[in-house]
C-alpha cells in the first residue's frame, strides 16, 4: 500500500492504493456517489439537497481546482481524505474546521464502498482525520452518528469518543384523536414573537448542548417575506402554521408549533420546554396539537425531541408516536 501523500494536488504521483488528501476537482463526483450509496437510507431533506449540490458542483471541475488553490478557507470547508484502490475512490472522510479559531473540527461523511467494508478502512480514515486535526492544532474532533448504526458507534466508542446527547426523530402513522384539551394557560403567539421562542430554545438546550454548534437565529426568525408566504399558503388552503405557548410575562416557558398540511403530508410538530419545567407543560401542548389535527387529512405526523427530554418522549410514545432514529453527537479530545 502506498504511503499517505503530503499534498493533495494533481501534480503528485498517482496513488493506486491507500489514503490521499481529497482533491475537489477530481474527487467530488465519485465522493458524492459514494455518499449517496452509503447513506441512501439516512439522508434527510437537507442531506439530499447537499448531495444534489455536490453533484452540480462536480461539473465545475476546472474552476473548483482553481478555487481550491485560492485560500485555506475553501480547503477547510472541503477538506478530507479518500481511500483509493486501483486508482478508484472507494472510501471518504471529510474533516472541516468547526469554528473560526480551529479549536473544534467536524468529521463527517465516513463512507466506504460496499465491496470494501469490513477491512478496517473506516478506522484508518478516522485515524488519519484525527491526525489531521492534531496537526492543525485542534483540541476537539466532533461527529454525528445515528444510534442505530452499531458498527460505526462501536468504532467511535473504541476510539474514545464521548456522547453530547442527541435528537430523536419520532413519527405517528396518523394523529390519534383525543378529546378537547384543557387549554387553561395556553396562549397563541404571533410569528413576530420569534425572539421569545429563540430565547426559550436556548434555555432548553443550554451551553452544554450548544458546545459544538450554537442555535442559529435565522432558524427562528420569521421575516416579513416568510409571513407573507405563510399567509398565502393558508389563504389557498394548502398549509397552516399554528403556534401556542405557556408564558410568564414576556418569557416563554414552553411552546409548540404545528405545521398542518392539507395538500400533502406529513404534518410537523416542534416543541420546546424549559428544563426545570420538564414533565409539567408537555401534555396539554401535545393534546392541543393532536386535537387540532383532527380537522386535517389523516397523514403521518413527525416530531424531533432531545434525548434528554424524557417526559416528552414518554408522552409522545403514549400518543402513538414511534422512534424512527436517533442522531447522536460525539466528541473526542485531541492530545497534542
Amino acid at each position: 500500500m502506498a504511503a499517505i501523500q503530503s499534498a493533495g494536488r494533481s501534480d503528485t504521483v498517482a496513488l493506486q492504493s491507500g489514503i490521499r488528501p481529497f482533491e475537489i476537482a477530481r474527487d467530488l463526483r465519485p465522493v458524492a456517489e459514494l455518499i449517496s450509496d452509503a447513506f441512501a437510507l439516512e439522508l434527510d431533506e437537507r442531506g439530499a439537497a447537499a448531495l444534489r449540490e455536490m453533484r452540480m458542483m462536480s461539473r465545475m471541475g476546472g474552476l473548483l481546482g482553481v478555487m481550491s488553490m485560492a485560500g485555506s478557507d475553501f480547503n477547510d470547508f472541503f477538506g478530507g481524505y479518500v481511500w483509493v484502490e486501483e486508482g478508484k475512490v472507494v472510501g471518504n472522510i471529510t474533516v472541516q474546521r468547526a469554528d473560526k479559531h480551529g479549536t473544534r473540527w467536524q468529521i463527517a461523511n465516513v463512507a466506504i464502498a460496499k465491496p470494501y467494508r469490513g477491512r478496517g478502512l473506516s478506522r484508518r480514515l478516522m485515524e488519519q482525520a484525527i491526525r489531521h486535526v492534531r496537526e492543525q492544532g485542534g483540541r476537539w474532533a466532533v461527529l454525528q452518528v445515528y444510534a442505530e448504526n452499531t458498527v460505526a458507534r462501536t468504532l467511535y466508542d473504541h476510539m474514545g469518543f464521548e456522547s453530547l446527547g442527541g435528537m430523536v426523530e419520532l413519527k405517528a402513522a396518523r394523529a390519534v384523536h383525543v378529546g378537547p384539551p384543557l387549554e387553561a394557560g395556553i396562549e397563541t403567539f404571533a410569528p413576530n414573537q420569534w425572539q421569545s421562542l429563540y430565547d426559550l430554545a436556548n434555555s432548553q438546550l443550554g451551553a452544554g448542548a450548544q458546545w459544538w454548534r450554537s442555535l442559529r437565529r435565522s432558524d427562528y426568525e420569521v421575516t416579513l417575506e416568510q409571513q407573507l408566504v405563510e399567509w398565502t399558503w393558508e389563504l389557498l388552503g394548502r398549509r397552516r402554521i399554528l403556534r401556542r405557548c405557556f408564558r410568564f410575562g414576556s418569557r416563554f416557558d414552553a411552546a409548540i408549533v404545528l405545521e398542518a398540511q392539507r395538500w400533502k403530508g406529513p404534518h410537523k410538530l416542534q416543541m420546546w420546554v424549559r428544563p426545570e419545567l420538564y414533565g409539567q407543560k408537555e401534555q396539554p401542548l401535545i393534546a392541543w396539537a393532536l386535537h387540532e389535527l383532527a380537522a386535517y387529512p389523516a397523514w403521518p405526523v413527525t416530531v424531533s425531541v432531545s434525548t434528554d427530554h424524557q417526559a416528552a418522549l414518554a408522552l409522545l410514545e403514549q400518543a402513538g408516536f414511534n422512534s424512527v432514529r436517533t442522531l447522536l453527537t460525539l466528541r473526542l479530545p485531541i492530545s497534542q
